[in-house]
């Protein structure tokens, strides 16, 4: 993996991580609807009551036909809309969990202005005076904290 890649992944991280939770739960929804399509009970029943045996002279009349029919069309699109969901799953999932992975590899510090700086989009400024003083009650300049996020990255590259 290059820098470029990593930087790529890491920048892109929390919206792969949104979007692959939106497409579980698609998924998950797709497959409760062919469940429910599976059990549907399509059965003949008799009508009863005033004029129930008079049917239009012009067409002829199939309603059991008609919803096995309806019901194959759906599923058939339904598991395709399934593949499609995961397919995509499977694609966002490579890319959360390649960064997940990577960032596990790295000392606490690291993992945090790292992150910080990539995912969060903070600045190395913002980084040194607020988050460094939150984490160790101590402050750093710019250039060591940019010095610190390029040794875990290049870190993060050989792993």
């Amino acid at each position: 993996m290059t820098k470029e890649e990593l930087i790529l992944l890491l920048k892109s991280y929390k919206e792969n991580k949104a979007k692959l939770n939106i497409k579980l739960k698609e998924l998950k929804s797709a497959r409760i609807k062919l469940k429910a399509l599976e059990d549907i009970d399509v059965s003949l029943s008799t009508g009863y009551g005033l004029n129930q045996d008079i049917h239009s002279k012009n067409k002829i009349s199939d309603k059991v036909g008609k919803q096995v029919e309806e019901n194959d069309t759906k599923k058939i699109e339904l598991q395709k809309e399934i593949e499609e969901l995961e397919k995509t799953v499977k694609e966002f999932r490579e890319k959360v969990e390649a960064v997940d992975d990577r960032l596990e590899g790295l000392k606490y510090k690291e993992r945090e202005l790292l992150y910080a700086y990539y995912i969060e989009g903070r600045t190395y400024e913002d980084i040194g005076n607020n988050l460094y003083f939150k984490l160790f009650n101590q402050t750093r300049d710019k250039d060591t904290i940019k010095k610190i996020v390029d040794e875990a990255t290049r870190k993060m590259i050989n792993l």
